[in-house]
């Protein structure tokens, strides 16, 4: 009579991560960094908004504030830091989708959006300060590719 409580005796190997698709690690991390840029943007343009409003702004003063904002004003700061961080949570997501080959990934994923980042700033901002978005960008989304490639090598 065998024993029902001995542990079985096949040898049993740990299965090595799977990793994921190289495109959706790319498509996940840009839409990431851009729409979470854009939604946060718009929601902070909302806030400051309703704020000029209840001080009393007209409904043109409201909208000149909103169109032409300047780029050292604090809210623009708040606004490139919060875009800043988007961008670090795209790279993380892109390195963590991927499962290998992290910060190659990562690195389309900064070149797609500083790309997208450029069409955009282009019409608002002066050529050195979208320059100097760029390579905070390009740092922010290569920094969480390489958080990202770190957790991937715990898991």
């Amino acid at each position: 009579m065998t024993n029902p409580y001995r542990p079985p005796e096949a040898v049993v190997k740990d299965q090595d991560r799977a990793y994921g698709s190289p495109l959706k690690a790319v498509t996940f991390g840009v839409l990431t960094d851009i729409l979470g840029t854009t939604a946060a943007s718009i929601l902070l343009s909302f806030i400051y908004g309703i704020a000029l409003a209840v001080g009393g702004a007209s409904a043109e003063e409201i909208t000149q504030a909103a169109t032409q904002a300047d780029p050292g004003s604090g809210l623009s700061i708040i606004g490139f830091v919060i875009g800043t961080g988007f961008s670090f949570l795209g790279g993380y997501v892109c390195a963590r989708v991927a499962g290998r080959d992290e910060l190659k990934w990562a690195s389309v994923v900064a070149v797609i959006s500083i790309g997208i980042g450029f069409l955009i700033g282009a019409q608002v901002y002066a050529a050195e300060l979208n320059v100097l978005l760029a390579i905070l960008g390009i740092g922010a989304v290569m920094a969480g590719g390489y958080v990202g490639a770190r957790q991937n090598l715990k898991a």
